[in-house]
């Protein structure tokens, strides 16, 4: 995979989060998740393939506990 950056609203929408605050607070709880990179003065992006990954590692965790 490239190094793709995904806006903060892209990541939103892959965890099928509505708010800032929900996205925050799962950066907070879970420290497995990508560190977010910053593109700009107000902005944050995170690296896609990072993202990916994680997704990956929470399906594969749930599949083992079920």
């Amino acid at each position: 995979m490239t190094n793709q950056i995904l806006s903060k609203k892209e990541v939103k929408d892959l965890l099928h989060f509505k708010s800032d605050t929900s996205l925050y607070t799962l950066e907070q709880k879970d420290k497995t998740f990508p560190q977010r990179i910053r593109i700009g003065l107000r902005r944050v992006g995170y690296r896609a393939d990072e993202i990916y990954s994680w997704l990956e590692s929470r399906r594969v965790e749930r599949r083992d506990v079920a």
